[in-house]
């Protein structure tokens, strides 16, 4: 998967833009892309997320890639995990490739595993974006 993937999130089916100035709180599933720009204060479980350089979350990331420009506070389970040059991440990384670039921060600790995303936790409630179907759904 290439990083212009994650860029073009927006224009993509079953994938979401949270865009400066928009703040999420809870548990967030989406079977595509998200390009995060706000804020996030909890779950998000999805193909590819890309946090923005003005982007923030605190909580559990679930992804095959994660690419972080901005800050990043919580879990991160993913087959492969990119720290950007000027991001800020703090917390446990689970991975199977790890990209860290010249001038990321990296504080916590780090884990390689064949299948991170078999060690990720469960979840209990899921709110799930299905474009197609309306508004969201929510299950515990």
């Amino acid at each position: 998967m290439a990083d212009n993937d994650l860029a073009e999130a927006g224009s993509r089916k079953n994938s979401i833009v949270i865009n400066r100035g928009i703040s999420i709180v809870g548990s967030l599933t989406i079977e595509g892309h998200v390009h995060i720009d706000g804020a996030v204060d909890g779950e998000v479980r999805c193909k590819a997320i890309r946090i923005g350089e003005r982007g923030l979350v605190e909580g559990l990331i679930v992804a095959e890639k994660v690419v972080v420009l901005g800050e990043f506070s919580g879990e991160i389970y993913a087959d492969e995990i990119v720290l950007g040059a000027a991001c800020s991440v703090d917390g446990t990384i689970c991975h199977n490739k790890l990209i860290l670039e010249k001038g990321c921060y990296f504080e916590g600790k780090s884990r390689r595993f064949a299948d991170p995303l078999a060690h990720a936790p469960a979840t209990s409630v899921h709110f799930v974006i299905e474009p197609d179907e309306g508004p969201l759904q929510a299950w515990g």
